[in-house]
């Protein structure tokens, strides 16, 4: 019942190995093919990524540079490509964005920009792209709303001096809308966390100044004037401001500073005008103002020559016809009450004297100023020190 298998010849056991190995060479070189084709794939793939990488930061760069330019519509298209090549990347979606801003497309913008606000809603950079856009349409409210955000959002890079930025950008905006206290408080932030660094410093307090804080910036204006080298601008904004509120002995010194400021020259023509005239007008209200302190006799000296220009100012304006004469009456009397002649000697031995007239000069000049119009020469002068005659010498 078993049969027995006849053995293979010699040359039937040649013939097998001869296929077994042909079959075994076969199948290593379908292996092997494959395993080149797949490295070739690979490579061409990451060729292909590589490639297409390159292009998107290719794109990028131009983008970056247009808009750096000032070139939104050319930024655009560079930026569209960039995205073609890198589809989905968020820093180029931005850029795009803020592109399509400036380009005016204010609509696509802010379409786009509330999309990414979406996936990332305490992205700094996109809030304040967004509260730009509010502040163009004139929505006060959204574009307050959204610089907030963008203060409160993350920042890549130094976040601290890109929320400063961010800060600052909506103190201007708060100005140019008239809203000077909220400035003013953004500004007293800033100021807070400001590193000490002059130029830093010297523009938080051209701010103060737009944002009607004349005081706050003239503190810092005389902190980074205590330094050395002095920055020109920090005496030039001492004085200004010191003029501003009618501390004019403080600005003459600062302007006398400025004016020998080796940089001063370099500064243009319009600038180094105001501050001679604004510099003149502070010494010569000096000149005109009848300081406490003053010897008793150049004091009333002082007083008799306010006397003197502010009933020239006061006759004047009952003569010219623009205001009626009831409305000047009761300074009128109030002058005929005064001595008729007025000697050094009266003024020097009655002090009461000499503040009751130079009150009334005082209340002279501001009347008449809003009946006949803003004066000029000395009684313009005599306004300032009537504005805040208690001011004049403070340092």
């Amino acid at each position: 019942m078993l049969q027995v298998k006849t053995p293979l010849t010699p040359e039937e056991r040649l013939e097998k190995r001869r296929l077994i190995l042909r079959d075994t060479a076969a199948l290593l070189s379908l292996f092997l093919i494959t395993a080149l084709l797949f490295v070739a794939t690979l490579l061409l793939f990451r060729s292909f990524e590589d490639h297409r990488q390159e292009l998107a930061k290719r794109w990028l760069s131009r983008g970056e540079a247009a808009l750096q330019n000032g070139q939104p519509l050319v930024a655009i298209q560079a930026l569209h490509s960039a995205l073609a090549y890198d589809p989905g990347q968020r820093s180029i979606e931005i850029k795009l964005a803020t592109a399509l801003a400036n380009a005016g497309r204010t609509q696509e913008a802010a379409a786009y920009f509330s999309t990414l606000r979406e996936a990332e809603p305490g992205n700094g950079m996109i809030n304040l792209q967004l509260a730009r856009i509010a502040a163009k349409q004139g929505n006060q409210t959204l574009a307050l709303q959204n610089y907030q955000a963008a203060l409160d959002g993350t920042w890549q890079g130094d976040g601290y001096v890109r929320r400063r930025e961010v800060r600052l950008e909506m103190a201007r905006y708060l100005i140019e809308n008239h809203h000077y206290d909220q400035a003013r408080l953004q500004l007293i932030t800033a100021a807070g966390n400001a590193p000490d660094e002059s130029d830093v410093k010297l523009e938080i307090a051209g701010l103060m100044e737009e944002a009607q804080a004349p005081a706050d910036a003239l503190e810092i204006y005389r902190k980074i004037a205590a330094r050395r080298p002095v920055p020109l601008a920090a005496l030039e904004g001492a004085g200004r401001t010191g003029f501003a509120l009618a501390k004019y002995s403080l600005a003459k010194q600062y302007l006398d500073r400025a004016l020998n400021h080796p940089d001063f020259e370099k500064q243009p023509d319009i600038v180094r005008e105001a501050n001679r005239d604004m510099l003149a007008d502070a010494a010569h209200i000096l000149t005109l103002y009848p300081a406490p302190e003053l010897p008793v006799r150049v004091r009333a000296e002082r007083v008799a020559n306010a006397r003197r220009i502010a009933t020239k100012r006061l006759a004047a304006c009952a003569a010219d016809g623009t205001a009626q004469a009831s409305t000047l009456a009761d300074l009128e009397t109030r002058w005929k009450q005064m001595p008729t002649r007025l000697t050094l000697l009266e003024l020097e031995q009655n002090p009461e004297l000499e503040q009751n007239i130079m009150q009334l000069v005082f209340d002279t000049e501001r009347r008449t100023a809003d009946l006949c119009g803003t004066p000029t020469g000395d009684d313009a002068l005599l306004l300032k020190i009537a504005q805040a005659p208690l001011a004049v010498e403070q340092e």
